[in-house]
């Protein structure tokens, strides 16, 4: 397995609430356990100048922001993020695991009219030939991701919130951008996470989160993980 795995680029992605950040963590201790070493980052941010650009896509933004500025500033994110740590690991042999990448573009940006094909191509001028080797994405229903986040039915977006101008010391006091869209939105958005496996490049695997414990979902990645197949 050691070898199997050595200088490859897993992400793990899906709707809000869907548990991705947690299964990371498990895959990352497993894969340690085996002897693989691991490298653990997420999209957007992993840098001091994605993370800039994360607190603007999810908070700081003033005014309502076009989806092409969305799209834009989310690979300007990942391509420092492939630079500075994701393709030196993989030059190093490390095994990277990624909390979201550009498959979370193509359903969150595609869900508000940026056409699928525009954004991989996008993201491959942004990453290069550094594109996953393996993708996984959990599926659970948006009503039960927006639960499990704990937002409310009618909780106000951050565009309409009292303070939407101004910084926010504690980020997780309001809703950032995302979360905080319609219903209607997320469930678009996990129509085009399960359109993914006929859209996207590379090998992508969908995983059933609905209504399962953590554990049942980590068995079901870990076998995906013992059938996966590199070329």
């Amino acid at each position: 397995m050691k070898n199997k795995f050595q200088g490859k680029f897993i992400v793990l992605d899906g709707p809000d609430g869907c548990g991705k950040t947690t299964q990371l963590e498990l895959l990352a201790e497993y894969f340690t356990k085996k002897g693989i070493e691991v490298v653990k980052t997420h999209d957007p941010g992993g840098t001091k100048i994605g993370d800039q650009i994360r607190h603007l896509l999810k908070y700081g933004a003033k005014g309502i922001m076009d989806v092409h500025t969305e799209t834009m500033l989310f690979m300007a994110s990942r391509a420092q993020l492939v630079a500075e740590v994701i393709k030196p690991a993989i030059e190093k042999g490390k095994t990277v695991l990624c909390d979201r990448f550009i498959s979370s573009t193509c359903a969150y940006q595609g869900s508000s009219g940026y056409p699928i094909e525009k954004i991989i191509e996008l993201g491959k001028f942004a990453v290069g030939d550094v594109w996953p080797d393996l993708t996984i994405i959990i599926d659970i229903p948006a009503e039960e991701g927006l639960e499990r986040t704990g937002r409310k039915p009618r909780q106000k977006s951050i565009e309409n919130h009292k303070d939407a101008n101004q910084s926010h010391l504690f980020e997780n006091t309001t809703p950032d951008r995302f979360d905080s869209r319609t219903l209607e939105y997320h469930r678009k958005v996990r129509k085009w996470f399960l359109m993914l496996e006929k859209e996207y490049p590379g090998v992508v695997k969908i995983v059933d989160g609905s209504n399962a414990g953590i554990e049942k979902v980590q068995q079901k990645i870990l076998q995906i993980i013992s059938e996966a197949s590199f070329t």
